[in-house]
């Protein structure tokens, strides 16, 4: 993160509030609402620095089916007992080269994303485990956050780099103003000075493979770990 600390709508405000408003107070709160509809675009477009959050998930699951807290929006990666397994979209079961479709905990190897589904009147994504959870005793992920409304001053705001969320501002601001053409090149910018600085922080840092080396679906060896 380019900030020492997490940044707080309040300070933000303090810091961008000219870009959008001539009033500093936000007594109209139209600088809350257009940096709220910045920030769910940029949600929308990346993984970004301060948005995934490695936890337990074992506890999220019943009946081998993995339903996320609604603070997150998706799961990047599954570990089961400290092994590595796929996840992969629903349509993968009924894809020739697929491994059919399977039921929860039938014993397959991999992870079936569900999509998002209505669960106790929230919008959760889920995801069907196709091997039988109950035989793990850790069940981790890799968890993307869910854009939510910032609505209090203390509320704290990921990323929190000052340019792109500047830039961001400036891009709102000339969309309302029906000026798509600079709306567009702050855009640009903002996008640009986040994968500049996702990519410093990632200087020295080994990538995973694109492709697993020993199967498709398959947990890494126990000689390879």
């Amino acid at each position: 993160m380019a900030n020492e600390k997490p940044l707080t709508l309040a300070e933000a405000r303090n810091l961008l509030y000219k870009h959008v408003t001539c009033d500093q107070s936000d007594a109209c709160g139209e600088f809350r609402l257009a940096l709220n509809e910045a920030l769910e675009r940029i949600y929308s477009d990346g993984v970004w620095d301060g948005l995934m959050v490695r936890a337990d998930v074992s506890g999220y699951i019943t009946d081998n089916v993995l339903t996320l807290p609604y603070a997150y929006d998706a799961m990047l990666a599954i570990a089961l007992d400290d092994h590595p397994y796929d996840i992969f979209s629903e349509e993968h079961e009924f894809s020739q080269n697929g491994p059919a479709v399977q039921d929860a905990g039938e014993g397959g190897c991999i992870v079936i994303d569900l999509g998002f589904n209505e669960v106790s009147e929230e919008s959760v994504r889920q995801y069907k485990l196709t091997m039988d959870s109950t035989d793990f005793d850790t069940i981790e992920g890799l968890l993307k956050k869910r854009f939510v409304y910032l609505e209090n001053d203390t509320d704290l705001i990921y990323p929190a780099n000052i340019g792109a969320l500047k830039h961001a501002l400036l891009a709102i601001c000339f969309e309302n103003e029906s000026d798509i053409q600079r709306a567009q090149a702050y855009w640009e910018q903002a996008y640009s000075i986040l994968n500049s600085e996702k990519a410093v922080n990632n200087i020295g840092v080994k990538r995973p493979l694109p492709q697993s080396p020993w199967g498709m679906g398959l947990p890494k060896p126990d000689s390879l770990l």
